[in-house]
């Protein structure tokens, strides 16, 4: 853990509660005394994309502190960048999964009433901001400092 910076934690931080909280129901509704929810699986353009982009992320950080000696492909962008546009996306994506309603209950099909949002989907948007902002710290840091932290100097 002493090779991860901030930016680092907070990015595998979010990816793990983003992956925990697709598992969770999102939308859902109580219809005589049963519950029918549907869940970030159930949905591919706010559900499985983020999850690809924040393994991507998680990927990116953990071959280059992990395994210094592999070569991963250049790119038009600094890494960095790369990493704040997708933490990005991914907020803004779940922004949007949060702001339109869906009638949908996965396995059951339109229900045609707005379903009411449970707490999976309030947890996968905390997590999405908590990648944007690691996606964030992550270009502040630069070029630069993409070598694992180094500890105090010891005298010899």
């Amino acid at each position: 853990m002493d090779k991860l910076t901030t930016a680092d934690k907070v990015i595998f931080g979010s990816a793990i509660v983003f992956l925990i909280s697709l598992f969770l129901p999102w939308y859902g509704i109580t219809e005589g005394g049963i519950d029918f929810n549907s869940k970030g699986t159930d949905y591919f353009l706010t559900g499985w994309l983020p999850l690809l982009l924040a393994i991507v992320m998680v990927a990116q950080i953990a071959i280059t502190r992990f395994s210094p000696d592999t070569k991963l492909p250049d790119t038009p962008v600094p890494w960095g960048q790369i990493h704040m546009i997708a933490g990005i996306a991914i907020a803004v994506l779940l922004v949007l999964r949060l702001l339109i309603a869906s009638d949908d209950v996965g396995g059951f099909g339109d229900t045609g009433v707005d379903l009411d949002r449970k707490y999976g989907l309030f947890l996968a948007l905390l997590a999405a901001i908590g990648l944007a902002v690691g996606g964030f710290l992550k270009n502040q840091e630069g070029e630069t400092d993409t070598a694992a932290p180094s500890g105090p100097a010891t005298p010899f």
